[in-house]
């Protein structure tokens, strides 16, 4: 898998100039369970293909029973200077229900080994919604999580879906989703909680001390181009989308045996990156701009969703600063819905 993955890199940077990355991320399964020597090569390629800013920020996803302090060790000489730990809950019967190896303590500790290597910039991830589960039950989580000194967390209502082992469970009758009131007050509970305590909401899920909001997903929001690299990863290069292999088997196959870059691509036409702009943008506290919409696509919003907009206004879901648009926090509960209305 790192052979190949290594191979896609020098795939994708031939025939242009050695592009240059200001954030680096590890994602997207289980990175963290990678050993030092297989990392040390995805580095050594990636800085032989890439030229990476001096500051740029560098994150690895990390389960709590990868870490140890020789891992950690490694990571930190590698130049990984972010990581994204998920937590999700400080009770233990809420990560057996999620099937999570470590305990709340071993998430704690893991935490705890980073800050004491030097790591300071970690996000935590917090998951709540969680049938049967209570604001007290939240609040226990936050104040854990807080007495961590993250400087970044990430919170996920849970939600179900139909493929996955959760939503297998409601169709059998084992779980009954929170009800939805109970869901909308963990959803601001949560949001409440974590300003009060000097963390921005700077997306619907995503809060930050100041100066720590996430470089890379912050990049994403704002659809700049960024390259992909291994099984079923997703790229971007400004004008179109691909989607590698996402069979590990396959995707081996194809860069190592075939030389092929294998993948689904689309091509956006002006419609389908204002559809993307309007839906990212607006979850952030950077809101929708009407201009940089009308001067990326030709699209002015204002005037063929001037009902809807109006519509929004008056049941107080947006506001409205010059050419900009804002969720309110009402508005926030229903982003996805607003975002749907207000495309083209």
């Amino acid at each position: 898998m790192v052979n190949a993955m290594c191979r896609e890199m020098e795939m994708r940077v031939e025939g242009r100039n050695r592009p240059q990355m200001s954030t680096v991320y590890f994602g997207g399964g289980t990175p963290s369970i990678l050993p030092e020597k297989l990392l040390n090569k995805l580095f050594e390629a990636i800085h032989r293909h890439y030229e990476v800013d001096p500051g740029a920020e560098v994150t690895l996803e990390a389960n709590p029973d990868d870490m140890s302090d020789s891992m950690i060790s490694a990571w930190n000489q590698l130049g990984i200077n972010r990581l994204s730990i998920g937590l999700q809950s400080s009770h233990n019967e809420r990560l057996t229900w999620m099937n999570r190896i470590h305990s709340a303590e071993e998430g704690r500790h893991a935490v705890q080994q980073a800050q004491d290597a030097g790591i300071e910039n970690i996000s935590l991830d917090l998951m709540y919604n969680f049938p049967g589960s209570t604001i007290q039950e939240l609040e226990e989580d936050i104040h854990s999580m807080l007495s961590l000194s993250p400087k970044h967390i990430s919170a996920y209502g849970l939600t179900i879906e139909p493929q996955t082992v959760f939503g297998k469970r409601f169709k059998k009758g084992e779980l009954q989703p929170l009800p939805e009131e109970s869901a909308v007050q963990q959803f601001q509970y949560v949001r409440k909680r974590l300003a009060e305590s000097g963390f921005e909401g700077y997306e619907i899920s995503n809060f930050g001390q100041p100066g720590f909001f996430a470089v890379h997903n912050t990049n994403y929001w704002f659809q700049k181009p960024y390259d992909a690299i291994g099984p079923g990863a997703h790229g971007f290069d400004g004008m179109q989308r691909t989607e590698n292999l996402p069979n590990n088997a396959l995707y081996i196959k194809s860069i190592l045996e075939k030389g092929e870059l294998y993948q689904k691509v689309e091509i956006l036409s002006d419609v389908d990156r204002a559809n993307e702009h309007i839906l990212t943008r607006l979850r952030t506290k950077w809101g929708l701009d009407l201009d940089e919409l009308s001067g990326i696509s030709g699209i002015v919003l204002d005037q063929i969703r001037q009902e809807e907009l109006n519509a929004f206004e008056k049941e107080a879901l947006i506001y409205r600063q010059n050419q900009f648009v804002f969720l309110t926090e009402e508005g926030k509960l229903l982003a996805d819905r607003i975002a749907m209305e207000l495309m083209v």
